[in-house]
């Protein structure tokens, strides 16, 4: 009996896995993919996707969509929104490295730079909505 009151005390230790529903508005138009990024570390925040720790995407629909990224790790996670309107893959910036597609993050308002990832983090517990909104430059 002693082993199974053991085992219960561990329960709250056992990370938990969240699923992050995230609605993404002002989309300017249908073209390309809407993709959410989800970042556990520094590295590759805030727009390289193959250093992302977990990812979604859906077609993009003028105005607000909604997508899931399933299975995040509770803790500290910040997320980034891109429209890739042109379905590259990445985020199109100019020469100056403004963006040319739209951008949104958790944590504070997008100014003229790009967030710290410090900035942009989120303590994830349970499954969680977020309303993410787009910036285009």
């Amino acid at each position: 009996m002693k082993r199974f009151a053991f085992l219960f005390a561990l329960f709250p230790l056992i990370s938990q896995a969240a699923d992050l529903t995230i609605t993404v508005t002002g989309i300017r138009n249908d073209n390309g993919k809407i993709a959410a990024l989800a970042f556990t570390q520094d590295q590759g925040f805030p727009d390289r996707v193959n250093q992302a720790f977990a990812q979604a995407q859906v077609n993009a629909q003028k105005g607000t969509v909604t997508l899931t990224i399933k299975n995040v790790p509770a803790g500290k996670v910040a997320l980034t929104v891109l429209h890739d309107e042109d379905g590259d893959g990445k985020l199109r910036k100019n020469l100056l490295g403004i963006p040319q597609e739209g951008v949104g993050m958790t944590g504070k308002p997008l100014g003229n730079r790009a967030p710290k990832f410090q900035e942009a983090v989120i303590e994830i517990k349970d499954d969680e909505k977020k309303t993410i909104a787009l910036k285009y430059w």
